[in-house]
């Protein structure tokens, strides 16, 4: 009998079968085990945990809140929910405007842990392979150049502004301004 964390591994990489990591050739599976190592440093609690391995199944997957909530509880569904942008919103700058908009109004810690390290993850891949194809990487991205340093560093005064993990908050504004310059603090 699997454990909640190993049943939750086990739908994930089922549900993120034939899904690729965007700018990586690598299956979707392997970012959620990353946000879920980021987050497994700093708490062992298990919806957490869960909700880390998770938090993009709703947006990348057949799979909608009704499954999670089914399988692993309205908590961590909740959370899933939360770190789910509104896919009905078309165009991309529009979407990430509604999702940072949720986001100042999300008063769970938690929810924006496991959005920090979700970001970081994509910073650092995308940052590998600015380092190896330059400016050519941001037509994979969905936005300009600007509208990406404008996006993480919302959420980097989001989560700063929130309280979450110091180590996690370090890690990504270190990223964060190698990659795009200086913060306006």
């Amino acid at each position: 009998m699997y454990s909640r964390v190993e049943e939750a591994i086990y739908f994930m990489v089922k549900a993120n079968r034939g899904i690729k990591f965007k700018n990586e050739n690598i299956d979707k599976s392997f970012h959620a085990m990353i946000v879920y190592s980021m987050i497994r440093d700093i708490t062992t609690t298990e919806d957490i945990l869960v909700a880390a391995l998770l938090h993009d199944i709703i947006n990348d997957t057949e799979y909608g809140y009704e499954e999670i909530e089914e399988k692993f509880g309205t908590l961590v569904a909740d959370m899933v929910s939360d770190l789910s942008e509104d896919m009905a919103i078309a165009k991309w700058l529009e979407r990430k405007k509604e999702f940072i908009l949720r986001m100042r109004n999300n008063g769970d810690v938690n929810v924006i842990n496991i959005l920090l390290a979700d970001k970081l993850h994509i910073l650092i891949s995308n940052y590998n392979n600015f380092l190896k194809n330059g400016d050519k990487i941001w037509k994979g991205t969905g936005g300009s150049k600007d509208e990406n340093r404008w996006l993480y560093r919302e959420i980097y005064n989001i989560a700063k502004a929130k309280g979450a993990n110091v180590k996690l908050l370090d890690r990504y504004k270190e990223l964060l301004t190698t990659y795009f310059g200086d913060l306006d603090e």
